[in-house]
């Protein structure tokens, strides 16, 4: 199935009774795409570009002689409009200031101001790159007075040359005597301007009026023909853009950061929960891992744990430093102890307790103090009560001693 070419541009306008679709290339005469309703419209998805020409009724569209320096024409439109007592504001996108044509220091210019009046837009989710006045769509004859209808309104459009200097909607609702009396009003007021050049003819794009009635009343000559094809503005053209899109378009843009920044968030906390509870499961595996290493290892720790008190039960036995002959030895160390008889001997590798005689109480003090002095005897802190006297000079001894003590 063939793809759908996509349309380079798109051209929103007012027909004579609805709002019409029109599509074509920058510069180039437009193709009618489709008439929508008499209260709005809407663009389509396809375009690459959208224009949204608004009609007459939306715009002052006023031509005026302004003398002074080119660079400050923008200044001085902006003070003739104040006197005219319309308020405006001083950005390109609610005034637009042309130069027409030089003369002798003053210069005629069209300006262009937008209305605060809401845009007939149907649906603001695709926004217009453009607005312009409908009538600069379309080839205006030259040095004549063009009239049509926008959304059932007559409107008329003045041209000196081939630019358009004015444009307005008539009060008239039907291009009767009436309609007439307010174009030679209209007329008249601009040549008292001087912004009215040579009016050669009077066109007529509607199917309506008397040509040789107008052009008696008148004095040009009338003529009728058909609409031409609008003329898809040139990229550009145009700054205009009404206040209410202004502020849709900021709404867009907010909620557009709005979603990104929740769609961001988002993705961070989902990324962020998917770490975590990566890390868990690892975690988990983990320690899964060590229950089962545990759990094999707990018989052979119980059978180490085993050998271990095995071990610290046969210490004393095979420990040099512990056993009881020893530790005997350590106790024999001292000199007086040749003549000390040994009649009681209780060893454990915590405790000890000895009870021995001397033949004299000064052999007991000696031995007794030089047993504390031994340094391998040192962690048993042994100590007594003083060797008993007899009566033969003799004398009896006790000591005990202890690593808890």
């Amino acid at each position: 199935m063939a793809k759908t070419r996509k349309q380079p541009c798109e051209l929103l306008l007012p027909g004579a009774q609805v709002w019409q679709s029109w599509t074509g290339a920058e510069g180039a005469a437009c193709h009618l795409q489709g008439e929508q309703t008499s209260d709005g419209a809407a663009f389509g998805k396809e375009a690459q570009r959208r224009v949204l020409a608004l009609p007459a009724v939306h715009f002052w569209a006023l031509p005026a002689w302004l003398k002074g320096q080119p660079e400050h024409l923008r200044s001085m439109a902006l003070l003739h409009l104040e006197r005219m007592g319309i308020k405006a504001e001083d950005d390109e996108a609610s005034v637009q200031v042309r130069n027409m044509q030089g003369k002798e220091g003053a210069y005629l210019t069209r300006i262009l101001s937008l209305k605060d009046m809401p845009v007939p837009l149907t649906n603001t989710t695709r926004l217009p790159d453009e607005v312009t006045l409908h009538a600069l769509c379309y080839p205006l004859v030259q040095n004549s007075l063009t009239i049509f209808r926008e959304l059932g309104r007559l409107v008329v459009a003045i041209t000196s040359g081939t630019q358009l200097i004015y444009c307005t909607p008539l009060s008239a609702s039907r291009l009767d005597g009436n309609a007439l009396a307010e174009l030679n009003n209209i007329c008249l007021q601009l040549g008292f301007q001087g912004v009215l050049g040579r009016l050669e003819s009077i066109v007529l794009w509607i199917e309506e009026g008397d040509p040789a009635q107008i052009q008696r009343v008148t004095g040009l000559a009338a003529y009728r023909c058909d609409m031409p094809a609008p003329t898809m503005p040139e990229r550009g053209s145009s700054l205009l853009m009404p206040q209410d899109l202004t502020a849709e378009r900021q709404s867009q843009t907010r909620r557009s950061k709005t979603r990104l920044i929740a769609l961001v968030s988002g993705t961070v906390i989902a990324a962020a929960i998917a770490l975590v509870a990566t890390m868990t499961s690892l975690a988990m595996q983990e320690r899964n891992l060590l229950r089962e290493k545990v759990a094999g290892l707990t018989p052979r720790a119980s059978r180490v744990m085993d050998h271990k008190k095995a071990w610290n039960e046969a210490a004393p036995a095979v420990d040099p430093r512990t056993w009881p002959q020893q530790m005997l030895l350590h106790f024999m160390e001292p000199e007086s102890s040749k003549e000390a008889s040994i009649t009681h001997w209780e060893w454990t590798p915590e405790h000890v307790s000895m009870r021995g005689r001397m033949p004299k109480f000064s052999l007991a003090i000696e031995y007794t103090q030089a047993l504390k002095s031994i340094e391998a005897l040192a962690p048993l802190a042994l100590d007594g009560p003083p060797p008993v006297i007899a009566s033969d000079d003799s004398a009896t001894f006790e000591l005990k001693g202890g690593k808890g003590e």
